[in-house]
């Protein structure tokens, strides 16, 4: 596994917006941030720190990346290629898969990577945001972020963050228990 781990110095370049999505990166230590350049715009995505997941989006999509990622403060990451990835998703459970399943829609329908999308095409409906509640709510009841793979937890802290960051500021409701919050984001 240990030729699977990478060492990044600061403002080291993870990967760049367009490149093949060939592997998610699971921050070991350091700080790593998702961000993407809109017409010479910088708009950060988000921060990964020890125990975050990012770059998962292009592994699901099979698509190229839609952002960029860089250190921040020198770190290491594993990194998981799509089959290590794909047999970690298919170890899930049915409800995990289907709680995957729908908040990663919901990221997608909210992506800000998108290019014909910004925060102001898309208002989910009351129903919408009562239902990625109601997800974001059985991820702490069900402790989906405390499992003994730390993989499954940084996707889920990752996907919970990021869903929370995609809804409504005056809708938004914190579900994540204190300290157990990790800023992360994906690409």
């Amino acid at each position: 596994m240990s030729d699977n781990v990478r060492k990044y110095g600061a403002n080291m370049v993870v990967f760049r917006e367009g490149e093949a999505g060939d592997w998610a990166f699971l921050v070991r230590s350091g700080r790593f941030e998702v961000f993407k350049d809109l017409s010479g715009d910088r708009r950060l995505i988000g921060v990964a720190e020890t125990g975050g997941l990012f770059g998962e989006l292009a592994l699901i999509d099979r698509g190229r990346r839609m952002a960029s990622a860089r250190c921040v403060e020198a770190g290491e990451l594993l990194l998981v290629d799509r089959p290590r990835f794909e047999v970690k998703l298919s170890s899930l459970n049915p409800a995990q898969r289907k709680l995957y399943s729908e908040l990663l829609r919901f990221i997608r329908e909210r992506s800000p990577c998108v290019p014909e999308k910004n925060d102001h095409d898309w208002a989910p409906s009351p129903e919408r945001i009562a239902q990625v509640k109601s997800l974001l709510g059985m991820i702490e009841r069900e402790g989906l972020y405390r499992t003994s793979d730390a993989f499954i937890n940084g996707l889920t802290r990752t996907l919970g963050n990021y869903v929370k960051r995609r809804l409504p500021k005056d809708r938004i409701v914190d579900v994540t228990p204190q300290g157990s919050a990790s800023r992360t984001g994906s690409a």
